[in-house]
């Protein structure tokens, strides 16, 4: 009897526990992410703020953090003018995939938007420092020509490991996959899709 109830205890110790874990979809192309994004833009974060959870909340499960940007430059899903306001949520608890952001810096971000117009940011999602990009992101990233993140989604070119053209194995962190998510743009030629500036990778 006590063999049975004992992972039953372990079991509800565990989920009384709060423990929660956060897991992404391993190493994504930027272009990919960018694809799969409902909004993408570059700002400055102008102000941070604390929405606390319930008072037995000690682990911040509940709690939100909320981040005022101002816009830079829109690229994708934001309705806001350059030089207006947008306030973006994460997550309270890092192991929710929450992130702590800098007031002060300026980002990229690339995240999702809820049913009810909240945008949300986490640790799976992309942000970066313009700095931290390489020349070829940041020409795909800022421009709407046929070498374009932007252009390129519109045109259904697919990324990943069953992908007929443009094959990326997120799991497979090596250095041809490190190449192709700094250099390469997956690009619509004719009827197929295709890599590009991959020819060192």
């Amino acid at each position: 009897m006590v063999t049975k109830v004992l992972p039953l205890i372990i079991c509800l110790v565990w989920l009384a526990s709060g423990v929660y874990s956060c897991s992404c979809a391993g190493f994504q192309h930027p272009q990919d992410q960018f694809c799969s994004s409902d909004y993408v833009f570059y700002g400055k974060v102008t102000n941070e703020q604390f929405i606390s959870g319930p008072a037995d909340d000690t682990a911040n499960n509940f709690a939100t953090w909320k981040y005022t940007f101002n816009i830079i430059f829109k690229m994708k899903g934001i309705t806001e003018g350059v030089g207006q306001d947008v306030v973006i949520e994460t997550a309270g608890n890092g192991a929710l995939c929450g992130i702590r952001l800098t007031v002060g810096k300026s980002l990229i971000l690339m995240g999702t938007e809820q049913a009810d117009g909240t945008k949300r940011i986490g640790l799976c999602d992309f942000v970066s420092q313009l700095d931290n990009l390489t020349p070829y992101q940041t020409f795909y990233l800022f421009t709407r020509c046929s070498y374009s993140y932007h252009r390129n989604c519109r045109m259904s070119c697919k990324i990943g490991p069953n992908s007929r053209d443009c094959k990326y194995d997120p799991f497979n962190t090596n250095d041809g996959t490190i190449c192709l998510a700094k250099k390469a743009l997956c690009r619509r030629e004719g009827q197929r899709c295709r890599w590009v500036n991959n020819e060192t990778c």
